[in-house]
């Protein structure tokens, strides 16, 4: 299978050159790589556009301004072969790294770096010699035109009906060798590894390329034509109906849910009217909607509709749709456990360490921490959880995660949060990583309380919190007489920020007889040009608790409540 079928298509010719201009013409073409490469790369379609529809009177210029970009965007896209044969399965393929880490290979998902890795393996043992003959007249082709051009063209669409022929048969033909799917797997999967480690941070171990995702590969090769069609369309079905689509209902999510649940039984009908390898309900294949929609889509809500609805009796462990949602379960509890892990592995938060986490880290383990909650939901949904057979793993999975949120996650927060609420002149280097922490630490122990897993730790660390908030609340009011009004304002509103990561409100510890606090206020409302919408928060719950403390008493100091309202009332019809 290690034939190489010459490609037939004519090559378009070379441009002309580049004119009479010598030295001044090289000269603006290195002016125009300058300012080529400074262009975001979204916008170079747009400008080039731009260029070739203008009518400008100096042609030659002109000319070399588009050979810029052309020959700028086609070169941070080098491996033109590859993209050109990967675009046969553009629908059906997902960057997502938490579903790295799944323990085995999910079912109906094709990851990016999968299919990086398989075309690295196609390319060594299934066609060398056509895959390097259609990269170098890819570029021959991307010399004068964009690539994105060059790979729809119908030479490229040639080429590439070639690639997918000699694919097919090559892993038709090497089912029946187990030594040389050894070695492809091997390719494939270290390619697909080192991709992988470059995408995302703390990867330990990367759900591995199997026989079942080439199994899943190979249909899609030999079902090309009438599965990238349909779903195409099944895509723009998902994304056209939106929550917004249903806004007369009088419960819009719900009414989003039934509607997609809809969708996808239209479509397992539609997938299984294309034929008999399509209709073995024990196979990925006859299920290829749903798990569209919950590996692609991540409709994790329609996904459990529909196996409730429709999965039917045979839904069991080894059923596909089972599959696929456990492997999302425990891709989210490792990637859970793994973040955590490496994220405070080198820090050393007694000894006066600051914690640290890159936007990359906050969005990873964010994402995690939330598609742990909708695929539990599912899983707890379809009845798995409380399963005699199920259930234990599954439960053991959450212990762990409990384990990471109550052994590593909370005492570094505690010792963090203390520092940042006594932080009275100036903020902790690390206040913004401890209010996004609080909000994960409490959105995650309220995901585990609703599976039953309702963390004391994480109540005492609340009590805790509440009451080191509290002193440090009281202490930031008093404002000593060499202290300006706005340091004071800020402290006062970092420990706001913290209290409303948590959901507490700091309102009910202002007091209207704080010295302090009044100086600070009346300070900002008589002296403040522009006041931040925290800041009001702050002077509306003060002026509010002196409202209600001259409704119940009359004291000495009513004549400054009196002054200290007529100043907010001002500013705040100035405000208007």
């Amino acid at each position: 299978m290690n034939s190489t079928p010459t490609v037939t298509t004519s090559l378009p010719s070379a441009g002309p050159a580049a004119g009479a201009e010598g030295m001044d013409s090289s000269t603006f073409r290195r002016q125009m790589d300058e300012v080529v490469s400074r262009i975001p790369m979204h916008a170079i379609r747009s400008v080039l556009d731009a260029v070739e529809g203008a009518a400008s009177p100096n042609g030659e210029r002109a000319r070399h301004l588009r050979d810029a970009l052309v020959e700028h965007f086609n070169r941070l896209r080098p491996m033109k072969a590859r993209r050109l044969f990967t675009s046969l399965f553009e629908p059906f393929l997902v960057d997502d790294p938490i579903l790295y880490r799944s323990p085995e290979s999910v079912p109906a998902l094709i990851q990016r770096v999968d299919m990086g890795g398989i075309w690295a393996a196609l390319a060594c043992y299934a066609f060398p010699g056509l895959a390097a003959e259609v990269q170098s007249r890819l570029d021959t082709m991307a010399r004068e035109a964009m690539l994105d051009a060059v790979l729809a063209s119908p030479d490229a669409m040639v080429m590439r009906e070639l690639m997918r022929k000699e694919a097919l048969d090559f892993l038709y033909a090497m089912a029946g060798d187990r030594k040389l799917t050894d070695r492809f797997l091997a390719m494939a999967n270290d390619e697909a590894r080192h991709d992988a480690g470059l995408r995302t941070q703390y990867l330990g171990r990367k759900a591995p390329v199997d026989g079942d995702l080439l199994g899943f590969v190979r249909a899609l090769l030999e079902h090309n034509d009438v599965l990238v069609p349909l779903t195409e369309r099944m895509r723009r079905d998902i994304d056209e109906m939106r929550l917004g689509d249903n806004q007369g209902a009088s419960d819009p999510r719900s009414a989003e849910v039934d509607c997609q649940s809809a969708l996808m039984v239209g479509f397992v009908r539609r997938v299984r009217d294309l034929g008999l390898p399509f209709r073995d309900q024990s196979q990925v294949l006859a299920w290829f909607a749903p798990l569209y929609g919950l590996n692609v889509k991540r409709r994790y809500d329609v996904f459990l509709r529909h196996v409730r609805e429709h999965g039917g009796p045979a839904v069991r462990e080894s059923h596909p749709l089972l599959r696929a949602l456990l492997c999302h379960f425990h891709a989210t509890c490792t990637t859970i456990r793994e973040v955590v892990d490496g994220m405070f592995g080198d820090m050393d938060i007694q000894d006066g360490g600051v914690l640290s986490a890159p936007v990359p880290t906050r969005v990873l383990l964010g994402e995690a921490v939330e598609r742990f909650d909708r695929a539990l939901t599912a899983l707890s949904g379809t009845g798995f959880l409380a399963s005699r057979s199920t259930g234990p793993a599954l439960r053991a999975e959450l212990a762990a995660v409990s384990r990471d949120l109550t052994g590593t996650v909370m005492p570094a927060l505690a010792a963090r949060l203390q520092a940042a609420m006594n932080a009275r002149h100036a903020p902790v280097p690390d206040h913004e990583d401890i209010v996004w922490l609080l909000e994960l630490v409490w959105r995650w122990g309220r995901y585990l309380g609703n599976a039953g897993y309702a963390n004391p730790e994480l109540k005492s660390l609340r009590l805790y919190a509440v009451e080191t908030g509290r002193l440090a609340f009281l202490q930031a009011m008093k404002a000593e007489s060499h202290e300006k009004p706005a340091h004071r304002m800020a402290h006062m509103l970092r420990i706001r920020r913290l209290m409303a990561a948590m959901g507490e409100t700091v309102d009910g510890w202002i007091s209207p007889v704080s010295q302090g606090l009044h100086r600070v206020v009346h300070s900002y409302l008589e002296a403040v040009e522009e006041i931040a919408a925290e800041e009001w928060a702050v002077i509306d719950a003060f002026v509010g608790s002196v409202r209600s403390e001259l409704s119940r008493s009359r004291n000495w100091q009513s004549a400054d409540f009196v002054h200290i309202l007529r100043l907010h009332e001002g500013r705040r019809r100035a405000e208007a």
